[in-house]
């Protein structure tokens, strides 16, 4: 006869019999087992869900238990619990409040289940880096920056999932839409008019430098203006305009002719960075003759790198018959290997644009922070290239 018949008494001995070794269980009950044993000895309540799975295992094994000598058939009709079960919090709510920080910040409570949910529709249009968003232990509510957030996603996720909209969400949300409804008026951007670009809803000091810096010239005007956040607003009619009109700072080109078509038109260093693991020397012969198919002076084009003196691959004595070393300054198209130098960034004249003949994001931290700051990335090459999770590459 057992001395107690509450259901974690029973389970425990149940445990023991099997740690011992003297209760075989199929292999697909031995983790649940485990499991149900750690909570019950922890005396952490279960859920009502959780408790029948313990009858069950129970259940299953009351034969092979009462041959050993724990004989609780008799107990399982009327089993007593000496824990409450836990009930689960259900809750589905979405506020907005002053974080500890001091700043805004968005707060969705809701069960566990909905995390999947929560990841594939908010988090995963954000890149890792910016999935600035944090579970709050104490208050059991998952807290979000409030200017890093779509607040009209959100709240089409609390409709579709049947939250509890506070009013507190729902003033913050008429605000925002009514400075979308009003955008024209406040959000910078750049127009293009008779060939010139435009700044709207720039401060005086913005216009007074640009003034001093543009060019006159559209296709390098566009550029500067995505520079400084000032996007193309209209339909891109060539690549030039895609680029400048896009919330992303990366792109893809398959072809040489394509990327010559548009690098041809801009002023300023380009900074090619090449794959460590390509045919370093097979891809600039490529490079070089598609320069000269297509009008650009080899002069334009510096190699800056060099093998080793050892090496036998014959690099350094095709950068030197092909004339494409010799002084950077005067180049256009510099070309390092692996990492860019870091007397680029010490040069008055800034680098309009970045590229690269990977099909990754650059693994040295130095290359892979100026990828990712840099308004204008060009991947280069016929194999569509691979992102960071969520990150967007528009294709040209």
């Amino acid at each position: 006869m057992l001395n107690s018949v509450f259901a974690e008494d029973i389970f425990l001995k149940f445990y023991a019999l099997v740690q011992s070794g003297q209760l075989n269980v199929q292999h697909q009950d031995f983790s649940p087992i485990l499991s149900f044993h750690t909570k019950i000895y922890d005396q952490t309540p279960l859920t009502k869900n959780q408790a029948n799975y313990v009858i069950k295992l129970l259940e299953k094994y009351k034969n092979l238990s009462a041959s050993l000598g724990l004989d609780y058939r008799g107990d399982l009709t009327n089993i007593e619990w000496k824990q409450p079960f836990r009930v689960l919090d259900l809750e589905k709510r979405i506020y907005v409040e002053t974080g500890k920080s001091g700043q805004l910040e968005i707060c969705l409570k809701f069960p566990y289940q909905l995390k999947k949910e929560f990841d594939d529709e908010i988090n995963v249009n954000l890149p890792n880096s910016q999935r600035v968003s944090h579970w709050d232990h104490e208050d059991k509510v998952r807290r979000l920056r409030f200017y890093d957030f779509n607040l009209i996603s959100l709240y089409e996720f609390a409709m579709k999932h049947g939250f509890d909209i506070d009013d507190s969400f729902m003033n913050v949300l008429a605000d925002v839409e009514e400075i979308w409804q009003n955008s024209e008026e406040i959000i910078p951007y750049a127009t293009v008019e008779e060939n010139c670009v435009e700044l709207h809803n720039a401060s005086e000091e913005i216009k007074s430098w640009w003034s001093s810096h543009k060019q006159w010239d559209s296709t390098n005007d566009l550029l500067l203006a995505k520079s400084i956040g000032f996007l193309l607003q209209k339909n891109p009619e060539n690549l030039v305009e895609k680029i400048a009109s896009a919330q992303e700072n990366t792109f893809w080109i398959k072809s040489n002719e394509e990327f010559f078509y548009l690098s041809s038109r801009i002023s300023g260093k380009i900074c090619i960075v090449l794959d460590r693991s390509s045919n370093t020397l097979q891809w600039l012969q490529a490079f070089v003759a598609d320069a000269d198919k297509n009008g650009i002076d080899r002069e334009e084009i510096k190699v800056c790198f060099r093998d080793p003196k050892e090496s036998k691959a014959g690099l350094n004595e095709w950068i030197k018959s092909a004339g494409v070393g010799g002084t950077v300054e005067v180049g256009k198209y510099l070309i390092f290997e692996s990492k860019p130098a870091k007397w680029l960034f010490k040069s008055e004249e800034d680098v309009k644009m970045l590229v690269t003949n990977n099909i990754y994001p650059p693994t040295n931290v130095l290359a892979r922070d100026w990828f990712s700051s840099h308004p204008c990335v060009i991947y280069l090459g016929q194999t569509k290239p691979t992102g960071q999770r969520g990150q967007k590459i528009v294709n040209l």
